[in-house]
């Protein structure tokens, strides 16, 4: 299974064949990968500290509730101030297994933590740095955007197997989504900040799947419309991507009092 990450120009080989973990991996585990992939991104240290990993400043990351009944299935929690929750901005992990032997990284915790901090990760770093380094930044009006909301849009990573593996991201690159999801995300989102949108879809084997997530729960209008959209569907292999978009904060609407944050606000 081939994989890439777009934005940040990163890129890399996975597993030769997808699969899923068929455990849940420990706390321990989990922390130590995000620790070593935020640390490699942010180019700062992150450190875990007690049942947290703890970033410059106030940053830290936390593990969500485990899930019913899904292995596969790891929630993260950001948090802009470890000491706010109203900073803290959930997402989804799914811990991917593989066999193969063309080399890469096999561990599935690692790879599934790598693509959260690439996409999720990197949009999050990016709200506290504000200096284009990690993601890209969208404004109220950008037509690539969600309008009526600054935000901040992490990498685009794909993977999947056979020669056409990479079609989906190259196509997700090419469309911003976020335009055409916004008539099915509705005006009303819940909260005016810090909301997180996670898109992943693909196909491959004869099915497909597309799954929005908002505030780290599923969205089935978007989700739907996400299916309902011309992205390929290879008749060979399979193709995935998923990105990650960060609502900083609705047009009009304050930052939480207290935290500096300018997202999506560059001039």
């Amino acid at each position: 299974m081939a994989w890439g990450s777009w934005w940040r120009g990163r890129s890399g080989t996975g597993p030769g064949a997808p699969g899923r973990s068929a455990e849940r991996p420990s706390a321990q585990a989990v922390l130590g990968a995000v620790a070593d992939e935020l640390s490699a991104l942010h180019g700062e240290q992150w450190r875990v500290t007690g049942e947290e990993v703890r970033g410059p400043g106030e940053l830290a990351v936390r593990l969500g509730a485990p899930p019913d009944g899904d292995p596969h299935r790891v929630d993260l929690v950001f948090l802009v101030d470890r000491d706010r929750p109203e900073t803290a901005v959930p997402d989804r992990v799914t811990v991917l297994d593989g066999g193969g032997a063309d080399g890469g990284d096999q561990d599935p915790v690692r790879r599934g933590v790598e693509v959260w901090a690439s996409t999720a990760g990197a949009a999050l770093i990016e709200l506290v740095a504000h200096n284009g380094r990690f993601a890209g930044h969208l404004d109220p009006s950008d037509p690539d955007g969600l309008p009526g909301w600054h935000a901040v849009h992490g990498g685009v990573v794909g993977w999947g197997t056979g020669k056409r593996f990479h079609d989906v991201q190259d196509w997700l690159v090419r469309n911003p989504v976020l335009p055409a999801l916004a008539p099915a995300l509705g005006g009303d989102l819940g909260r005016d900040q810090l909301i997180g949108v996670q898109v992943s879809f693909g196909a491959g084997g004869g099915e497909q799947s597309a799954e929005v997530l908002v505030h780290g729960e599923p969205h089935a209008a978007a989700s739907a419309a996400l299916a309902a959209l011309d992205w390929p569907r290879v008749a060979e292999g399979d193709s995935y991507a998923r990105t990650f978009v960060l609502l900083a904060r609705r047009a009009g609407a304050r930052p939480p009092a207290g935290i500096g944050l300018r997202a999506a606000e560059r001039t």
